[in-house]
This record gives structure tokens, sequence and C-alpha cells, in this order.
């Protein structure tokens, strides 16, 4: 079955600021920390996991609410099926292939890439609001048509 030139061409995505993401992070933290002064705990105990929830916060906040993290993904290039070409926040430009654990859904596309150079997985997260509406719909059905035949995790 061929393919339509529209999909063959390199498919560009440049990610925005997710106010649904930003908000989703918050309530989890922010619910993590009730629970966690809600539970009654021993002070050591809950010192180790709000300093472990900080941690933790601080990570996300850089990779995916403020893409200052040097693994935060800014813009990605799909250039055939599985060939993308990656922006990160420091400027560098790493070429990987998506990897088979990556999701689509209606709501949240997470996509997880392999550096053909070695290293650990790049996530991008792609909310509808960190893209415009055309570039979400159309990068969720080339995602769907792709299907099964995403490059396996190598395992």
């Amino acid at each position: 079955m061929a393919s339509s030139a529209k999909f063959a061409v390199p498919f560009r995505i440049t990610l925005k600021t997710s106010f649904l993401l930003n908000g989703a992070l918050l309530i989890m933290y922010l619910g993590a920390f009730y629970w966690l002064w809600v539970f009654e705990l021993n002070a050591l105990i809950k010192l180790i996991l709000l300093t472990a929830l900080i941690v933790g916060f601080i990570y996300h906040a850089r990779q995916y609410l403020f893409k200052t993290s040097k693994r935060a993904v800014k813009s990605m290039i799909w250039q055939e099926q599985d060939q993308w070409r990656l922006e990160t926040a420091t400027g560098d430009t790493i070429n990987a292939r998506l990897m088979g654990s990556s999701f689509v859904n209606p709501w949240l596309i997470v996509l997880n890439f392999k550096p053909e150079q070695g290293g650990r997985m790049l996530p991008a997260v792609v909310m509808p609001d960190s893209v415009d509406s055309t570039t979400f719909r159309r990068l969720s059905v080339k995602l769907r048509m792709l299907g099964g035949e995403v490059v396996s995790d190598g395992v």
C-alpha cells in the first residue's frame, strides 16, 4: 500500500508550554504533599519522603514545565517511518528512533525515543494545548497508522 506524498514529507512538531500538563503535575504533587502531611508517619520517614517529592517535583518541573533540563525535548522532526531528529533545550540535535513503549491517546501522546548514539531514553509529552490542533491530530493519525510497525525496544 502506497502512502500519500503528504505523509512522506518531514513533519515538524514544536512544543509549547502546556497548561494541561502543568495543571496535572501541580495537582499530582500537591496531592502527594497533602497525603504525606495527613498520614501519621515517623518524622524521619516523612522527611525522606518529602525530600523525594521535592526532588521529583524539581526534576519534572525542569523537564516538562520550564523545559530547561538538558534532556527536555523542545522540537521534533519526523523524517521517515521511525527516524526522528530531536532538538533539546540546550540546542543539541539528536537522531533517534521511536520506541514501541510510546503511547497515543486522544488527550495525550507520550513519545519515547532511543538516541542512535546510545544513552538513556528521551521522553516527549505532547498535549493538545502544547501544539496546534491540526498538528496534534496529524501526529495522532500518523502514529496510529504506523501502529505495529514501530521499532521494538531492542530487548
